[in-house]
């Protein structure tokens, strides 16, 4: 059979020229695709077109919330096709009774294990509606992704996506991490990775892990072996690595440059409720000098719109923020992502302000919290992120950022001026709200409409 495997984007959300990183689900799934069956993927975010009148059998969606309508749409049209279509992702797992309402079948959760007994049943003409495991799928016996199929961002930054480990202790209220891969950490085996590493002409990566270091003799033993590749990467990872001097040093010889650190808050409360930061504003602080001592940047994940959180929670922020000098800031507003107890919360208690899944994407006033007015919201949201990325601002924090070399340097003001550009005022958000007459009832029908339109 001829498949199409696509990862939709919104029109306004399609970068042709930026530094985004290819998705590895689709490559993965190319993998586990029968040697058969002919494949071509389709990355919407570079601008990449579907050929809706392509000769294919079988159409493969990956949706997450923000992207699932745009998926609904390119389903509606290859099914008028008579073309069949599947759905995988997380926002598919999360509501499978509403993507199955655009598509043939769903895959619900990892698709190891699943994904050739789907092309099997479409074969021979017993396609089921779902398909999911009574269990995670063991990674020690995984696929190397299929990268020759996958379109590279362009430019000198051009950035491979490597997976080492699924799933998330942490298990916080907000996050879908822990519901789509499980709350213990699985792991690919090391000589695979250093394999897939190799398969990379890139010469920098990025960690797709929640939490690389999670698991630091994993984290260790892997960091040793990638010294001689000599590449360059950015990951993701707890706070709790600054604790552990060899890590770090490991971790730099490694070739890690960045760290993306889920602070979440740096509220009293916010410290107390999620425990994923050190105890006080001042170990934090400590922790991310650190981090810099050994040469490698902070970007600063902070959520903004908790029902603990008052008007106060930016002050706190901007405190922690200055004081520490983290070269990048990763501002988010609450979410509420289907499948969260959080959605639940918020969906029983009214307090979601659209149901437009476009609206979905950690950067819009869309809930309406315990503590602070929506309004209230937006405007410190905003207001904090352009003081973060002001020429002074970015000039204040550069030092310790680039003491070490040109390429930090180069790294640290190409992406603070790429955010400064991103967040400037023209561009900020607004409060989204439906019509009072017309209450949130999560029906997307209203958002489908022709792709011309």
């Amino acid at each position: 059979m001829k498949i199409l495997l696509i990862a939709p984007c919104l029109v306004q959300e399609q970068r042709p020229n930026s530094m985004d990183i290819p998705q590895l689900t689709l490559s993965l799934i190319a993998a586990l695709t029968p040697p058969e069956h002919e494949i071509q993927i389709v990355e919407e975010v570079y601008g990449e077109r579907v050929n809706f009148d392509g000769d294919y059998d079988v159409i493969g969606i990956s949706i997450m919330t923000q992207t699932c309508i745009r998926g609904y749409q390119i389903a509606t049209e290859f099914k008028k096709r008579g073309k069949v279509v599947v759905f995988g992702g997380i926002h598919a797992t999360a509501m499978p009774d509403e993507a199955i309402r655009f598509g043939n079948s769903v895959v619900i959760g990892e698709a190891e294990g699943l994904w050739d007994i789907v092309l099997d049943d479409i074969k021979h003409k017993r396609l089921k509606s779902f398909y999911k495991l009574d269990r995670l799928p063991d990674l020690q016996s995984h696929v190397m992704p299929r990268r020759d199929l996958v379109k590279c961002s362009s430019g000198k930054f051009s950035i491979a996506p490597i997976e080492t480990t699924r799933g998330c202790p942490y298990n916080c209220d907000f996050c879908t991490v822990s519901r789509f891969f499980g709350t213990r950490q699985r792991h690919k085996p090391i000589r695979d990775i250093l394999t897939d590493i190799e398969s990379c002409k890139e010469k920098n990566l990025f960690f797709l892990d929640d939490n690389i270091t999670g698991d630091k003799r994993y984290a260790k033993e892997l960091f040793r072996e990638m010294i001689p590749q000599n590449k360059i990467w950015v990951g993701q990872a707890s706070i709790q690595v600054a604790g552990d001097p060899e890590l770090l040093k490991l971790a730099y010889k490694s070739g890690c440059r960045a760290l993306l650190i889920g602070f979440e808050s740096m509220s009293e409360s916010g410290i107390n409720q999620y425990r994923k930061t050190l105890k006080t504003v001042d170990e934090n602080i400590l922790a991310v000098k650190k981090l810099q001592d050994n040469g490698i940047m902070t970007m600063a994940s902070l959520i903004f719109g908790l029902d603990s959180d008052t008007p106060d929670v930016f002050d706190a922020a901007h405190e922690f923020l200055t004081r520490s000098k983290a070269a990048f800031f990763q501002a988010c507003v609450m979410t509420p992502y289907p499948g969260t107890p959080v959605f639940e919360k918020l969906r029983s208690q009214g307090r979601i302000l659209t149901d437009d899944w476009n609206r979905f994407d950690a950067s819009k006033v869309i809930i309406r919290p315990e503590n602070i007015s929506p309004e209230a919201l937006l405007d410190g949201y905003d207001k904090i992120k352009w003081h973060f990325y002001s020429n002074l601002s970015i000039l204040k924090r550069s030092y310790p950022n680039i003491k070490i070399g040109f390429l930090e340097a180069t790294l640290y003001f190409t992406l603070n001026k790429g955010y400064q550009k991103k967040n400037h005022p023209s561009a900020l958000s607004q409060v989204y709200q439906n019509d009072p007459d017309n209450p949130v009832d999560f029906n997307v029908d209203k958002y489908v409409y022709p792709l011309n339109r």
